[in-house]
């Protein structure tokens, strides 16, 4: 390579043979210093890694004339900005949050001193607020609906206009509840005397009180109904008055200016040693034909006495510490509906049924006790599924054995369905008819996970949502969308992956509706008819995104050898922006501005990376003993040569071939102390290569896969050195690498965090974290064992690491965390102490107050360090650390 700002001017004729050679030598030399040594670029040091941030994109204006995105530092120094599409206006706010576009002229945040800023992007012109506890956007205008604390203590609510700079101020307002579908607003006001809650009619801005009382009390919890017809809420007495007035729930129904209340005191039927109360799995609601209240009721009951003496028996549905936490249910929040216009009230959950979802309707719940199955070995038990009529009280079971878990992953709620998986394939149940009905049984195609290597029932790809008016549902496989009528008529597969290994999924883009919480589950998506629905597509190495609509089908927008994320498009434009990085490349913020347009860079985070040299990744194919084809992610050396031996780090866990284009912000903070760009600026190959599994032999499996493929990276990669290679792993990946390290002198050093070393005293703990038996752990879960130890003790004894640690030649670096509630860190000791006895060479790092990751940043940057230290020392000859 001749460097381009050299030029040569020499006849051949000139020249011998001797010159021309000699020549040669030294443009090769320079060639050489300009890649090395004069490319302008700077070696990455620790010193250097606070100038990284991480990448968020915020909002699109209505009209998609501004974009907002955030950039964060680790030192918490960060910006939220404002750009305009052409890219030539940039507003920053320092360090505020909640940013949003008012139309596309106006936008506001608040600033880290709790002050709203209002900025005007046409003029620059900027209003700062002070003393704003909270904020809203009245949807649709140019209001803003600010809540002040004003020099008295007290606070005001301003309803401000930002284009004509009116505002109107109501004085002692304590709280509000905005809702964009009522252009209403409720507010609770306190005076001396009286506490009030009232409503205020943003279009003519007339208030209507909905209920006053004496300052005994307290408005809180209020909810909207859906359609934003009622109100409900919760009046609960102050602090000292709660021995004699009782917490009540209010119910007001706007059209008619009426007010219920359910006061426990007048209720015949009502528990006398229970209250009304709210907490996350037994909230305030109201149904969406407005007739029927839902709200929790918790028993007061006595703190457990640590002292007492610990009874645990073998026939108890939990663990000792879980039965007392749970007092036989007692202490679980149970969920009550009540009937405002009859006045009648039930209690829908018990200690006999004390977990529930609503039916899409809300007129049936579904009822279920997670112990009617214990004790058991799995982590979850299977469920028997009861539906209650509310309204007539009979309770009949409608799933029996189901799979899920508590969490009811398997179970969906439709208007008048449950959708739900079971052996292998999608059904339905009809409530109203009590029919059940498969859906996929005559489709061809697996619907739970093809590539599952646990011991367990593969779990399903999922059913994303549904789209009520057309009763269709959306249902995954593998790689396809499907969309699928309930009454099982019809099933059309919407995308095409399969063929080129192209995964589809929809990407949600309400906030609102996604995972939204169902009491002791969740309700899917639900999607309009002619809506258009965002999917995302990701293959080996490619990713990208999508439109589908029924008019349409499927749309493609982006199809990158890249990292894409963060998509967003806007109301009223074609216009869209997404994020793209590869591991070179750091995330830069990408627009287009019609589907026909060309896209743009719009903004590059980290430009300082191009100042720094660094390293690149490439997907490395290899096949393991089994044959089976198998991939990895090789990430080269900051300022690669080609002539020069590097060590190199192999880190494993499972899947990691999708890690090929991330990009990695270099730190010292880092929760399992490793960080691939740390590596690689220090000089080192880093090596992540997939693992699958065989079901009693997990640990073979990790070295068959991670021996086979780091032979493949050293057979077409020479600038590796065979003889200066080292392994890391966490968790599951810190298992792994004690149990490789029994098995093969390949690696020259090894760290493993948090591992499990002994597969039978690990098989025989709590998981402290769950409060129940290890057992799933090994029997069902991930460590792949399949059976009990007393039905295979050989398979415990086989894949345990400190029974072989008598074969270990690998200096060890060990840690855990002190309060790990996933591996006890006495697994760790296990090893060590193992490897002491043999004399073996093992460092061990306990970190106190920690739990399976480190949180602590002091930890964090001491592990890092210790880590790359270790790894220095073993693999490049660097001197030894002190605390070695």
């Amino acid at each position: 390579m001749i460097p381009h700002n050299l030029k040569y001017n020499v006849s051949k004729d000139l020249l011998n043979k001797s010159v021309v050679c000699c020549i040669m030598l030294l443009m090769l030399l320079t060639s050489f210093a300009g890649f090395s040594q004069s490319n302008g670029k700077k070696q990455l040091t620790a010193e250097d890694y606070h100038l990284w941030s991480s990448l968020k994109v915020e909002k699109l204006s209505e009209k998609a004339k501004w974009v907002s995105y955030s950039v964060y530092y680790e030192n918490g120094n960060d910006t939220l900005f404002v750009k305009n599409n052409k890219g030539t206006v940039t507003y920053n706010f320092p360090k505020a949050s909640k940013g949003e576009f008012i139309g596309d002229s106006w936008f506001s945040s608040m600033s880290f001193k709790r002050e709203l800023l209002v900025t005007d992007l046409l003029t620059s012109k900027q209003e700062i607020i002070a003393k704003v506890l909270r904020y809203d956007l009245r949807v649709g205008t140019k209001d803003i609906i600010l809540l002040k604390k004003q020099s008295d203590g007290k606070k005001e609510l301003e309803l401000k206009n930002v284009a004509t700079n009116k505002s109107v101020i109501l004085n002692d307002i304590d709280n509000y509840w905005y809702n964009q579908e009522a252009d209403a607003l409720v507010y609770t006001t306190k005076s001396e005397s009286n506490i009030t809650v009232a409503l205020l009619n943003l279009r003519d801005k007339t208030t209507t009180v909905i209920s006053s009382n004496p300052n005994v009390f307290e408005y809180s919890d209020i909810v909207w109904q859906k359609s934003a017809k009622s109100i409900a809420f919760l009046q609960q007495p102050l602090e000292g008055d709660k021995k004699i007035i009782r917490t009540c729930v209010g119910y007001y129904t706007i059209a008619e200016h009426k007010l219920y209340t359910f006061n426990p005191a007048r209720q015949d039927n009502f528990p006398t040693d229970m209250e009304v109360i709210v907490s996350s799995f037994a909230y305030l609601n109201i149904s969406e034909d407005g007739k029927r209240i839902f709200f929790g009721l918790q028993k007061t009951l006595i703190p457990v006495d640590p002292s007492q003496v610990q009874t645990w028996s073998t026939q108890d549905k939990f663990l000792y510490p879980a039965k007392v936490q749970l007092a036989d249910w007692d202490r679980t929040a149970k969920v009550a509906v009540w009937w405002p216009q009859q006045n009648r009230f039930n209690c829908i959950t018990s200690n006999e049924f004390p977990k529930m979802m609503l039916s899409g309707d809300q007129k049936q719940a579904l009822l279920y006790n997670p112990q009617h199955y214990e004790p058991q070995a799995n982590r979850d038990a299977p469920l028997d599924i009861y539906i209650l009529n509310l309204e007539r009280g009979d309770r009949k079971l409608v799933l029996q054995n189901q799979l899920g878990g508590e969490t009811g992953v398997s179970v969906s709620i439709y208007e008048k369905q449950i959708v739900y998986f079971k052996d292998k394939h999608w059904w339905v149940y009809d409530i109203e008819n009590d029919l059940h009905k498969n859906l996929t049984q005559k489709l061809g195609v697996c619907f739970s996970d093809e590539d599952s290597d646990w011991p367990e029932e593969a779990s399903p790809y999922g059913n994303p949502g549904w789209v009520q008016e057309d009763q269709i549902l959306f249902i995954y496989d593998k790689y396809d969308i499907w969309s699928i009528t309930l009454d099982g008529r019809s099933a059309v597969r919407l995308t095409r992956g399969r063929k080129n290994k192209t995964v589809y999924r929809i990407v949600s883009q309400s906030k609102d509706e996604f995972n939204k919480m169902n009491y002791d589950g969740s309700f899917k998506n639900q999607f309009q008819p002619n809506e258009r629905l965002l999917i995302k597509t990701e293959a080996l190495q490619h990713t990208g995104y999508c439109f589908w609509d029924k008019k349409n089908g499927l749309q493609p927008l982006l199809d990158k050898k890249m990292y894409t994320s963060q998509f967003l498009t806007s109301a009223k434009s074609e216009t869209y922006v997404y994020v793209e990085q590869n591991f070179n490349l750091p995330p830069r913020l990408v627009i287009k501005e019609s589907l026909n347009s060309k896209e743009k860079m719009h903004f590059q985070s980290n430009p300082q990376h191009f100042k720094y040299n660094w390293g690149s990744s490439k997907l490395i194919t290899y096949t393991n003993s089994n044959g089976a084809v198998l991939n990895g992610v090789l990430f080269y050396p900051a300022h690669y040569h080609t002539d020069t031996k590097y060590p190199m780090v192999v880190h494993v866990y499972e899947m990691q071939s999708k890690e090929l284009y991330n990009y990695v912000n270099p730190s010292q903070y880092n929760p399992t102390g490793f960080n691939i760009a740390n590596f690689t600026s220090r000089g080192y190959f880093v090596f992540l290569p997939d693992i699958v599994y065989e079901i009693g032999n997990p640990g073979s499996s990790a070295v068959d896969c991670v021996l086979s493929a780091t032979k493949k990276v050293l057979a077409t990669e020479s600038s590796v050195d065979s003889t200066r290679i080292g392994l890391i792993g966490h968790s599951y990946g810190g298992y792994e690498t004690d149990y490789i390290i029994t098995q093969t002198n390949m690696f020259k050093t090894a760290v493993a965090g948090a591992a499990i070393t002994d597969y039978i005293s690990g098989y025989l703990r709590v998981a402290w974290g769950l409060q129940k038996p290890n057992f799933w752990h090994y029997e069902f879960g991930q460590l792949r064992i399949g059976k009990s130890l007393y039905e295979d003790y050989a398979a415990y004894l086989r894949n345990s690491p400190v029974y072989h640690a008598d074969k270990v030649k690998t200096p060890l670096l060990s840690w855990a965390g002190e309060q790990d509630s996933v591996v006890h860190y006495y697994q760790s000791i296990e090893f060590h102490l193992a490897l002491r006895r043999l004399g073996k060479i093992n460092t061990m790092l306990i970190y106190p107050g920690e739990d399976h990751v480190l949180m602590e940043e002091k930890h964090q940057q001491d592990l890092t360090g210790r880590i790359e230290q270790w790894f220095d020392y073993y693999l490049k000859a660097e001197k030894k650390p002190e605390w070695l």
